[in-house]
């Protein structure tokens, strides 16, 4: 079919397709920052907007709408994050729950590849799956918990990257960055610590090294 004929979410669709994947447990995702970009290639006059809904010590949640130029609402998204869940929460829960909206809205617009949550997304379900088995395994209150919070107190603050765009990929024992101009904005990608590895082509941060 010619493109010329083709309706837009129909082209953004296979574009999507070509785009770059992060392998989580042995599934692709496409990141929230290729998502956008294809949006914005294909519906510059659609809006994206966030909202937050709660902002508290304790979490935070953000709604994003999809509007069309004359206001109609196609496609919303919800995200809830807990701070201190994990190692970018105690610093940047609602940059990362604003993230994970637009990629759920985006999903609900079809623009979700073949999964409908983001890589953030998955990656913070697995790692907090992984704490609740840990914590019935060892049978630890909430107390000890909070206790692991405060030592990532002084930890890295990695909101100037989640605003540059980019995505913090937490992959066990260290931190990756990923999202489109990674290029241009290895400066502040340095500023937060990480080193690019040559081999891997990958800029990284081992965890220990965060806290």
């Amino acid at each position: 079919m010619n493109s010329q004929n083709q309706h837009p979410l129909q082209l953004a669709l296979e574009e999507l397709k070509t785009m770059p994947t992060i392998d989580i447990d042995g599934k692709s995702y496409t990141t929230v920052a290729n998502r956008i970009s294809i949006f914005r290639r294909y519906f510059s006059d659609y809006s994206i907007v966030t909202n937050i809904l709660n902002d508290d010590d304790i979490k935070v949640v953000v709604q994003t709408k999809i509007t069309t130029p004359s206001g109609v609402i196609i496609a919303t998204g919800l995200a809830e994050e807990f701070r201190g869940k994990n190692i970018i929460n105690t610093t940047s829960a609602l940059e990362n729950a604003e993230t994970s909206s637009i990629g759920r809205a985006l999903a609900c617009l079809s623009l979700g590849g073949s999964e409908y949550a983001s890589a953030n997304e998955v990656e913070n379900a697995i790692f907090q799956q992984k704490q609740i088995n840990q914590n019935t395994t060892n049978q630890q209150s909430y107390q000890p918990q909070r206790q692991a919070q405060n030592q990532y107190q002084h930890q890295k603050d990695f909101s100037t990257l989640l605003n540059a765009g980019l995505q913090i990929i937490d992959n066990g024992d260290s931190l990756f960055i990923s999202g489109e101009g990674i290029f241009e904005k290895k400066n502040i990608i340095k500023n937060a610590g990480f080193r690019w590895n040559a081999q891997n082509k990958q800029w990284f941060l081992p965890k220990r090294q965060a806290a």
